[in-house]
């Protein structure tokens, strides 16, 4: 064969390949993507150019949701927030709904629940219409089918019937609360730096503050460190507090219950110079009247006003120890016995070994100095006693010096340099009131409830009965063996 002739030949392969590979395979997914597309019930937009919504919801309301600036919100029969997550699922359902089949064209679509008005027998049981780029369109949803308990919809814009899976228009079955967003605010937790709390007796409030980075304190009724978890945890209910249903006519209801203050709340946000202002008033059978401000009435659930405590002693920090378990290594306890003079002293140090903590010092129980750290990994007192005390009311407590002293020392890692963990001094323990301790590094007086403190080692004596007499014991039970220096030796 000449060279011309294969030339010819490879030409002619080459455009026969390319033909194949344009054809049956970018052909083939472009046909696979028609045929997908043609499946849809709509075809030209995406959910996210759908600017708004408008439907009769399940209790009979015409509402209108229209997206603003990325949220969406309730326009009418009032302005209100619209719950987003609810709007996103109504035009994901609208712009993504795959037909399962279709009904063969010149039917009546009043025969399938179709028909363009909902109030006229035979109208759509259910109409959604919609925005796009300021163009109205609509789906129509029917009847359900007699065979497979699908759904016959169709589009507001021409008679063509289709069926889809039942659960596809689920999004649009919703009554008008379900479509609000029942989050009273839209704040940040971390945003407040100021926050007080009134209860209804006309006392003096509680102010929490701090500034930007730093740690909370009470500022009133008196100055003093507070619980930052437990600040936190108030901020961050008030945050998410969400309503259980909607008062959109206040004035319907007694105003004595409107009247009615069970607490006050304000809170200051960073950047802002006013405070922000709710209240708790009466109960009703379905839960609190919550005024939120700028005349916004909720109910929210009875049991939400314990979220919001009103004494100054659930805010009073009153932390005693808190680190990581897995960091402790050490534990030096010290002990004043019980003598006129006070002076003989117990001394124990227990260290954790790769078999558990152990002491060279004492018969000390393992698993109950495992229990003691834990539970010192995590320890609060029940209630402060005072700020500070004078060193005569400290003495008369057993603080000074203290009856007994705890160092916890370790480390994340064996290798790292050894941090103090814990430091705590006891002093008085009463079986009724419970244990007073000191932090080595606050002048603050601390009350450790007697439940919590029975497993403390507050005293040389304590020690002793809680933490060695089982390790004491189970060394009497099995003392070593005996050895006769004369087995074995035949006798003379």
């Amino acid at each position: 064969m000449s060279p011309r002739a294969t030339g010819i030949l490879a030409v002619v392969a080459l455009a026969l390949g390319l033909f194949v590979w344009l054809h049956e395979i970018e052909g083939e997914a472009d046909r696979q993507a028609a045929a997908e597309e043609e499946k849809q019930v709509f075809r030209d937009f995406a959910a996210a150019e759908i600017d708004a919504v408008l439907l009769r919801t399940l209790d009979g309301i015409d509402a209108r949701f229209e997206r603003r600036e990325g949220r969406w919100w309730l326009v009418d029969p009032l302005l209100a927030r619209a719950d987003a997550t609810a709007l996103d699922s109504i035009t994901n359902a609208l712009a993504n709904l795959p037909k399962e089949g279709s009904v063969a064209a010149g039917k009546n679509l009043a025969d399938f629940d179709l028909g363009a008005d909902p109030d006229a027998p035979g109208g759509a049981r259910r109409l959604v219409r919609f925005e796009v780029a300021g163009e109205i369109r609509g789906l129509r949803v029917g009847r359900t089918t007699p065979v497979g308990g699908h759904r016959y919809v169709a589009r507001l814009a021409d008679d063509a019937i289709a069926y889809v899976e039942s659960f596809r228009v689920n999004a649009f079955e919703r009554n008008l609360a379900d479509l609000r967003d029942r989050d009273v605010f839209t704040f940040a937790s971390d945003d407040v730096e100021r926050i007080t709390i009134a209860g209804p007796d006309g006392g003096r409030p509680i102010v929490l503050g701090r500034e930007a980075g730093a740690s909370w304190q009470i500022l009133e009724p008196f100055a003093a460190k507070a619980d930052g978890e437990a600040v936190r945890e108030l901020v961050s209910n008030l945050a998410h507090l969400r309503a259980r249903s909607f008062v959109d006519a206040p004035e319907a209801i007694d105003r004595a219950l409107r009247d009615e203050t069970a607490l006050r709340l304000a809170w200051r946000l960073a950047g802002e110079d006013a405070d922000r202002t709710a209240r708790i008033a009466g109960s009703t059978e379905g839960g609190r009247l919550f005024e939120a401000g700028r005349g916004e009435w909720v109910l929210i659930a009875e049991e939400r006003l314990e979220d919001f405590p009103a004494e100054v002693e659930d805010y009073r920090f009153k932390r005693l120890a808190d680190f990581d378990l897995a960091s402790a290594r050490r534990v030096e306890l010290h002990f004043l016995e019980a003598s006129p003079d006070s002076s003989a002293s117990l001394d124990v140090v227990a260290e954790l070994r790769e078999v558990g903590w152990a002491s060279e010092d004492s018969p000390l129980d393992p698993d109950r100095m495992t229990r003691l750290v834990r539970d010192l990994s995590n320890l609060a007192a029940s209630a402060v006693l005072a700020e500070e005390m004078g060193e005569a009311e400290l003495a008369g407590l057993g603080l000074a010096p203290p009856r007994a002293r705890l160092r916890v020392e370790g480390g994340l890692e064996p290798g790292d340099p050894v941090e103090t963990l814990a430091d705590l001094r006891f002093g008085r323990f009463d079986a009724a009131r419970g244990l007073v301790v000191q932090r080595a590094d606050m002048d603050t007086v601390f009350v450790v409830a007697p439940e919590v403190a029975e497993g403390l080692p507050y005293s040389a004596d304590h020690y002793r009965f809680a933490f060695e007499t089982l390790a004491a014991a189970e060394e009497a039970e099995d003392p070593a063996p005996e050895i006769d220096p004369l087995e074995g030796v035949p006798a003379p």
